[in-house]
């Protein structure tokens, strides 16, 4: 990591609490034996405060400081304050600068090494004793993880760090010196760095104009407001440095600072409501619950009121604000403070009354009195509650560093995880070898132990062969290593009878297995196996098989996801593609429907041995190409992604899409002005969430400039070309609630088979069984059941037989895999997946959302299998056993 001065400290990622607002003029600490008062004065006096920096005091309405110029700021601050270091950490997706602040006392920089070393000694119970671990956490400081916009549009928390740095770095009282002797912050100043420049970007570029000054696109480029649930996969690289400061560092409490909407409390502080996971450790949520109490009496003492409580179901499952952290022993502080309007401009209540609920509660103590919130407010709540947080943790070093830091891991280690499971068999016989690297990389990235089989054992009468794997209960991350490998069964808790169940914050499972596609087993009864550590997951190992004959072909069998990769790379290189259409046998092996097969020429081998090597997928080779009817796939699918403006699925479509090479544009309402759709696309895509409106009307160009024309409306004229594009052979494919769209567009013989009513049906975002046709082409691959992933989206009822059932939910038998499920009565035997010829096109609708944040892995090939089925061109036996081509190098047709 690249340092913007030679610190007295190494890493980077930052955090700062404390406790009550303070004037910018306090002089400055003297902790330090060698700097005289005079000295540190004249330090601080060279520290300009944030007005002078930034030219406006921190809240003032209609003023961002711009993200560019708040590191410049941070940066300033580290030059010259021996309590401050500034790091940049990497690059963001968009390539800014993910940068952090380390902030303590001279003395705690100067033995941040050894502060290091005991947190990462008091995480790993394995080599401390208990009786170590009281000497270390006496010795040690708690380190503070504190976070600001990762939801780039709360952008009051990310003016307010400016405030609060100045005053840790310049300020000389015994909150400060008390912070700084005895706590180490690291500071996030951004989680999302690409959406600072966006949102904030945006707001001062419409300054002074017509335009709406808030910005109308994803504020991540792939994951907009959803990257706060990407705790289990780590896809986005700001997640992953995320993990990457948490495993460094060790904090025993995470300060994550979130606004919300405007019209409830002013303030929301722990401790939570909802139900809670048995694997998040009890003294996670106490002394979370004990910040929250400090807050609560800090704001009462700032005469501050508003304060909210006991709300936030946030640990049940992890796509979420809290992520990883508590099941490591960090402490999860959560605030969210009350939005205003347009990010910068008060909120005036439209009666006239006060803001947000009036009747007090236990919940709310003080209600707020005043009819107007502004960006001001939002800088002061933030600052208290972070001076709070701060606090508490100076006080309570050594506690959370026992008790947190070394006794949640120690807890796992020695007792395993409450439910009495033993350990996860991961066998060696999997569908999918790709999924299952993927599954194992993401427990290592998070230090779960995994040991691998060297002979064959016996678990719970199942017979397992060398290769195995085995994931042990106890170990000190026994307790992850058990949320996101089981499965769940969300209760039903109501909080009165009459009252509602009690759903979770976001979803009601997390298992990986599941939405992977990899058979894992749950053993609670202890068994003998000889085991070795796994030090490093790559994915299998894979070689190509010797070159066939002129005659031969390489085969690639269709069942993992890491073919769509395969594939990608043969339609780069232009590689004839072709797969069989039904199963077959070739020298004494059987291939299911779907198998790719590929002309056995050197240049075909050169992309097979790369892409299947990436993937562990194996390629084979037969002497003669099989004599089976298929189709041919068309090379250089052109791909068009219709994700319409703001629309988080349609981020992770185009995230999904750039990593596994698929060619594609994001669909313009420019491309409406070509005399045909055909011209430009193949296959159209409609990520889950786009509406007719957000096809016709689109943005309004009086409200937002050029920019963002590519998301202005395309008008019924747009509307039909798009119908028109299916009738003359083009591909329409429509996920989630987009297959709603597809049903207006084109009249489809289908209706909703499930109840709009709540009470009568909902999942609460869970894994269903599924039943698949894989004979069918857009099931090409996949088993004949598996769970699929439904969240707030609808099953379908086919009013006529001119539609193909790709995948249906089971008439008979559990419907429910893992999470929560109401009212199965009602989903039983409905249609998931649907395939329709219209005119010379096709359209497959997908009622669940199959690429759900980019997690439920097992389903993407009904994606690309349709995809590409749609374009291709049917061949028969003969035709695929000379491998005799139906398109040209240039995707035309060839003339015979």
């Amino acid at each position: 990591m690249l340092k913007t001065r030679p610190p007295l400290l190494y890493g980077a990622c930052a955090a700062l609490l404390a406790l009550v607002a303070a004037t910018a003029s306090a002089p400055v600490a003297t902790a330090d034996p060698g700097l005289t008062r005079a000295a540190a004065s004249a330090k601080a006096a060279a520290i300009p405060t944030p007005e002078q920096h930034f030219g406006f005091a921190m809240g003032t309405e209609g003023k961002l400081a711009a993200y560019p110029d708040v590191l410049r700021y941070l940066k300033l601050i580290a030059e010259r304050s021996d309590r401050v270091d500034y790091q940049a950490v990497g690059p963001t997706t968009m390539g800014n600068e993910y940068g952090t602040v380390i902030i303590s006392s001279p003395k705690n920089l100067r033995r941040l090494d050894r502060l290091v070393e005991i947190n990462q000694k008091l995480a790993d119970p394995r080599r401390t004793t208990p009786d170590e671990a009281r000497r270390l956490a006496a010795e040690g400081v708690p380190f503070y993880h504190l976070e600001a916009t990762i939801h780039s549009s709360e952008v009051g928390n990310g003016q307010a760090i400016n405030d609060i740095v100045h005053r840790l770095a310049t300020e000389d009282s015994d909150f400060t010196r008390k912070v700084l002797n005895n706590s180490v912050i690291v500071l996030v100043p951004s989680q999302n760095p690409d959406g600072q420049h966006l949102i904030i970007d945006h707001f001062n570029r419409t300054a002074g104009t017509d335009y709406r000054r808030t910005f109308p696109d994803l504020y991540h480029k792939y994951t907009g407001h959803d990257d706060n649930r990407d705790w289990t996969m780590f896809t986005q690289v700001e997640a992953r440095y995320r993990l990457a400061l948490e495993k460094k560092y060790r904090p025993a409490i995470v300060h994550i600072m979130h606004q919300k909407g405007n019209s409830g409390s002013r303030i929301f502080v722990p401790p939570y409501g909802g139900i809670t996971s048995e694997n998040v450790p009890a003294n996670m949520s106490s002394s979370v619950a004990a910040i929250g109490q400090h807050a609560a009496r800090a704001f009462a003492a700032a005469g501050k009121t508003g304060v909210g409580s006991l709300d936030y179901h946030i640990f049940w499952t992890l796509e979420q604000p809290v992520g990883y952290f508590p099941f490591t022993g960090s402490g999860v502080y959560l605030t969210e403070i009350a939005s205003v309007t347009d990010y910068a401009y008060p909120q005036v209540s439209r009666d006239g009354g006060p803001l947000g609920p009036q009747q007090a509660r236990m919940n709310l103590i003080e209600p707020y009195r005043s009819n107007t919130w502004t960006l001001a407010d939002i800088v002061d709540y933030a600052k208290i509650a972070t001076y709070a947080g701060l606090e508490y943790t100076a006080d309570n070093g050594e506690k959370l560093l026992y008790d947190n830091l070394f006794a949640v891991p120690h807890e796992y280690l020695t007792k395993g995880v409450p439910s009495g499971t033993y350990a996860f068999v991961v066998d060696a016989k999997q569908r999918d070898p790709y999924a299952t690297f993927e599954m194992l990389q993401r427990l290592e990235w998070t230090e779960v132990e995994i040991e691998r089989a060297t002979s064959p054992f016996v678990a719970d009468g199942k017979r397992y062969e060398a290769g195995s794997h085995v994931i042990r209960m106890h170990q000190p991350r026994g307790n992850w290593a058990h949320q996101v490998l089981g499965t769940d069964r969300y209760p039903e808790v109501r909080d009165c009878g009459d009252c509602p169940v009690l759903l979770p914050y976001a979803e009601a499972t997390t298992s990986l297995p599941l939405q992977l596609g990899v058979d894992v087993a749950e053993i609670r009864t202890p068994f003998q196996a000889q085991l070795e550590r796994v030090t490093s997951v790559t994915p299998p190992q894979v070689t190509m098989p010797p070159a066939p004959g002129g005659k031969g072909a390489y085969l690639v069998r269709p069942e993992s996801y890491g073919t769509i990769q395969i594939v990608s790379a043969l339609q780069g290189a232009n590689i004839p593609t072709y797969r069989g259409g039904a199963a077959f046998r070739a020298q004494g092996v059987d291939y299911p429907a779907g198998t790719y097969i590929v002309p056995a020429t050197p240049q075909a081998r050169n992309v097979l041995a790369t892409a299947s090597a990436r993937v562990g997928v194996p390629v084979s080779a037969v002497d003669r190409s099989p004599k089976v009817a298929g189709v041919q796939l068309k090379p250089k699918t052109r791909v068009g992604l219709f994700r319409g403006v703001g629309n988080m699925p349609g981020g992770w479509d185009m995230w999904l899409f750039d990593q596994y090479g698929i060619n594609y544009d994001v669909v313009s309402a420019q491309d409406f002005q070509s005399r045909s759709l055909n011209d430009l696309y193949d296959t159209i895509v409609v990520s889950s969430g786009v509406s007719r409106d957000d096809i016709v009307e689109g943005l309004d160009p009086a409200q937002y400039d050029e920019a963002y024309s590519w998301a202005y409306g395309v008008g019924e004229k747009g509307w039909g070309k798009l119908q028109q594009f299916v009738r003359n052979g083009g591909t329409l494919l429509a996920i989630g609630d987009s297959v709603q769209t597809a049903q207006q567009l084109l009249d489809l013989p289908m209706k909703p088979a499930l109840p709009e009513d709540d009470d009568e049906f909902t999942t609460g975002g869970s894994l269903l069984n599924q039943e698949f046709d894989p004979n069918q082409p857009v099931a090409w691959g996949m088993p004949e059941s598996w769970p699929v992933w439904l969240y707030d989206t609808q099953a379908w009822e086919l009013t006529d037989d001119s539609g193909e059932v790709v995948a249906n939910y089971p008439a008979e038998g559990e419907v429910l895999a893992s999470g929560y499920l109401r009212g199965a009565e009602h989903i039983r035997g409905a249609v998931n997946v649907a395939s329709f010829s219209v005119g010379k096109g096709q359209v497959v609708t997908y009622g669940s959302e199959i690429t759900f944040r980019a997690l439920p892995r097992s389903q993407f090939n009904l994606l690309y299998n349709a995809i590409y089925a749609g374009p291709a061109a049917e061949v028969d036996a003969t035709a695929v056993q000379q491998l005799r081509p139906q398109f040209g190098p240039d995707g035309a047709p060839v003339r015979r």
